[in-house]
């Protein structure tokens, strides 16, 4: 009876080390999701807008945040609490980049109503927009804030929001209000001023916010693929887009050959320290605003593309978000930042 127990003790262990070089060797990238350390992706319920149903009355999807962070627990098995949750970001961070005068401004509710291209909103009361509109836009300015932080010290980061590249210091538009990327690269120069940083803008829209808020700041390079017939055809601040890529409605083939050709000698020419990845699901076949033709699979390997560079490249990166206003833009981003957690965030 005792040779029988220490074989089944033996059986046992042989199962147990069978499981634990299984999880550890065969499946590295389910391990790295569900391993007790949090990841640096960035969310908080904060982020989704409602404004009693008028937020419907915009084509942008204001509640995209909280169904991107769904798709990641439902779907990729990540636990809410793998997230990391920003705080409200305050005045004083602010005013890194925008002035008194425009944050003063906010407080009008016309004002409010024409960077949100929303006019209803000039008939609602002050303290409602500041706490059912622009108190979600400092909770996600801080959100890129903090995963600025996160990319420098993991390597790679994804804030599920933000991304407002049309805010300048003294004026908004697009519904971009506060420049949450400037913001964000100021705090981390702060730290290290020599900080070169290179802002690689995807959205179908030309990121003028960004461009002129670093017009005079050569630590900071910007590739820019955009459509060129699209809003806001900004000429001054095409003048500080360092790689200016105006395109028009091309397909995923044609698309991505801009991507490739651009991606690698804007890394080589800025020699950065930091990416800063603007997505923007706008660019999807379909897409109101963004009237470009970049299919599903075509927009989840761009973003694959862009991550698998940085990362070989040894560059931490940040993701935002930015536009996207189809409505399968949730569904899209979803799947995206699947394929970089199962495809890329090994890379050594």
């Amino acid at each position: 009876m005792g040779k029988l127990k220490l074989f089944v003790l033996f059986l046992l262990f042989c199962v147990l080390a069978f499981l634990s070089w299984r999880i550890f060797y065969e499946f590295p990238d389910e391990w790295s999701i569900s391993s007790e350390k949090k990841l640096p992706i960035v969310y908080s319920d904060n982020y989704d807008i409602t404004l009693f149903g008028l937020q419907k009355l915009h084509s942008f999807d204001s509640q995209k945040y909280s169904k991107i962070a769904t798709y990641l627990t439902e779907r990729v098995g990540i636990s809410k609490e793998k997230f990391h949750a920003p705080k409200k970001i305050g005045d004083d961070d602010l005013l890194l980049v925008h002035t008194q005068k425009y944050l003063d401004s906010l407080h009008n509710p016309a004002v409010v109503a024409g960077i949100a291209e929303l006019g209803v909103l000039a008939k609602m009361p002050d303290f409602v927009l500041q706490e059912r509109l622009l108190d979600s836009l400092r909770f996600a300015t801080n959100g890129t804030v903090l995963a600025a932080e996160l990319a420098m010290e993991e390597g790679w980061a994804i804030n599920l929001a933000g991304g407002y590249h049309h805010a300048k210091a003294d004026s908004g538009g697009g519904f971009g209000f506060f420049a949450d990327v400037p913001i964000a690269i100021k705090k981390q120069q702060e730290k290290n001023p020599k900080l070169k940083v290179l802002i690689i803008d995807f959205d179908a829209h030309q990121g003028n916010g960004n461009e002129m808020i670093f017009s005079d700041d050569r630590r900071i390079f910007i590739l820019d693929i955009y459509n060129r017939n699209n809003y806001p055809q900004d000429e001054e601040a095409k003048k500080y887009i360092d790689f200016d890529r105006p395109i028009g409605s091309l397909g995923s083939d044609e698309y991505l050959d801009v991507v490739l050709e651009s991606l690698p000698l804007a890394i080589k020419n800025a020699q950065p320290g930091l990416i800063v990845y603007n997505s923007g699901s706008d660019a999807l076949l379909g897409d109101s605003l963004g009237k470009m033709n970049l299919t599903r699979e075509g927009l989840i390997k761009r973003d694959e593309l862009v991550f698998e560079y940085a990362l070989k490249s040894k560059i931490p990166i940040l993701m935002v978000l930015s536009g996207g206003y189809s409505p399968a833009s949730a569904g899209v981003i979803g799947e995206s930042i699947e394929n970089i957690l199962k495809n890329r965030i090994k890379v050594d």
